[in-house]
């Protein structure tokens, strides 16, 4: 089974395979949207696009986005970087979600 990757999660299988500053953003990607998710839960509904895929090139075209990570938070407000704080605003004002 270690030998076929399975004793590792999903997310981290052939993760090795990548520089280690791109192992650290996808840590630091996972974090935050760890974090997103057990904050509000079912008020909000996280979607992540591989900007790799045609479908993720096609929302990057969308939204022009040019630099990444770029949240976008109820099909407008588009916010670029790591910037927390910031993004937690955008999701609560634009989705009425409570903060805790």
């Amino acid at each position: 089974m270690a030998h076929a990757n399975l004793d590792q999660a999903p997310h981290e299988r052939g993760l090795d395979e990548y520089p280690p500053e791109w192992q650290e953003e996808f840590q630091r990607l996972s974090d935050v949207v760890l974090e997103l998710s057990t904050r509000y839960r079912d008020s909000i509904l996280i979607r992540i696009w591989d900007p790799r895929s045609l479908q993720g090139l096609m929302k990057s075209i969308r939204y022009w986005v040019r630099h990444y990570p770029t949240f976008i938070v109820e099909g407008q407000e588009k916010v670029t970087g790591w910037n927390v704080e910031q993004l937690e605003q955008h999701i609560v004002t634009a989705g009425g979600v409570p903060h805790s």
